[in-house]
């Protein structure tokens, strides 16, 4: 019985992440840092170990993979809800669509990955795909999943990764491992309901792996705030950006090494959950979930503000309830996937 309510707690903290992934909501929530209040200010410096890298501490044990079956391959063997939120991860799908040139997007509208939210996807050196998100089924829940390909997409398989948490991004490091950010929640066993405001701020935390799957947890905190969510982080020359999400307001913060962030202000009023690319002719392209569907905007330098561009990228189909949480990555060979989510209309029961 104490295991079962660890294991609702975690997907409860998960689902309020993904709820607020959603339509984004008009009230005007403002961000906090516990360090100060003001934008602009420092955050506490990352303790670092001799060699000035950050230390690391051991994640938990690799749970096992998520049991799949032939007829739904990737895709939970049981329609088990981890979680009864209607807005939850557990009623959500990823879907991947192509473009060759960034601004206009096709899909079959095949779902990859159900019962799960917020993907983040990358393509490897050796040619493999993966596919981070919310595990919201009741099959190796709570934390993230990922999605592997070795075949362009045409084929996949899950599994479970060794780190709780919401909201993961990743980037590919110059020495070919993978840091995946994500969002650590306070609330413990008492977190609010869903959409209620918190003193207490949110972490962005870190982890390192060579492999994709089995990760260490480096240590000190990369930025934090009340309400901040879906952090979304960039290499831009030689300065690292990070947007972070209060409702539908974006934020940035900027880094020299991607471990230590301070905040710059508000980039964006109209949309936030990003995902942002740096295209090889210079274009900053920032990817987000809008009022009409998942939008884009430009910007010069990464901390500057967003400028929209017109159209959709994604328009929310009127089957669907939400689309939104945007990852974009180069395909390889000249193109460009894009893995984000869906909630169909319809969700009183798991989709089938």
């Amino acid at each position: 019985m104490k295991r079962l309510f660890h294991l609702m707690t975690l997907l409860a903290l998960a689902s309020l992440a993904c709820s607020l992934t959603g339509a984004p909501p008009t009230a005007e929530i403002l961000p906090t840092q516990t360090a100060a209040s003001s934008i602009g200010a420092t955050q506490p410096p990352v303790p670092t170990g001799a060699a000035g890298e950050p230390t690391a501490t051991a994640g938990p044990t690799l749970p096992p993979p998520v049991l799949t079956s032939s007829e739904r391959p990737c895709l939970p063997a049981e329609r088990s809800p981890a979680i009864l939120d209607p807005n939850g991860p557990s009623f959500h799908q990823v879907l991947i669509a192509t473009s060759s040139d960034g601004l206009t997007w096709q899909t079959d509208s095949q779902v990859v990955i159900d019962q799960a939210s917020v993907p983040e996807a990358v393509r490897l050196p050796d040619g493999r795909w993966l596919i981070y998100a919310v595990n919201g089924s009741t099959l190796g829940g709570p934390g993230f999943l990922y999605a592997e390909s070795q075949d362009e997409g045409r084929t996949w398989t899950c599994g479970t990764i060794n780190l709780g948490g919401a909201d993961p991004d990743v980037v590919l490091l110059p020495d070919g491992r993978i840091r995946i950010y994500y969002v650590e929640f306070p609330f413990g066993p008492n977190q609010p309901q869903p959409g209620t405001p918190s003193s207490e701020p949110n972490r962005v935390m870190s982890a390192i792996s060579s492999d994709g799957k089995n990760f260490t947890i480096e240590s000190g905190t990369r930025l934090e705030g009340v309400n901040y969510t879906d952090p979304d982080v960039i290499l831009v020359g030689s300065e690292w950006f990070m947007y972070v999400s209060t409702g539908e307001r974006a934020w940035a913060a900027r880094s020299s090494d991607g471990l230590n962030f301070t905040l710059i202000g508000l980039v964006n009023e109209t949309g936030a959950v990003s995902g942002s690319y740096l295209f090889p002719d210079g274009t900053l392209r920032h990817y987000y979930c809008g009022r009409e569907g998942i939008q884009s905007a430009t910007s010069s330098g990464g901390g500057d503000i967003w400028l929209t561009e017109p159209g959709t990228r994604i328009a929310r189909d009127p089957s669907w309830k939400i689309v939104c949480d945007p990852s974009v990555v180069s395909d390889g060979h000249g193109g460009y996937w894009m893995a984000y989510k869906i909630q169909p209309a319809e969700t009183t029961t798991p989709s089938p």
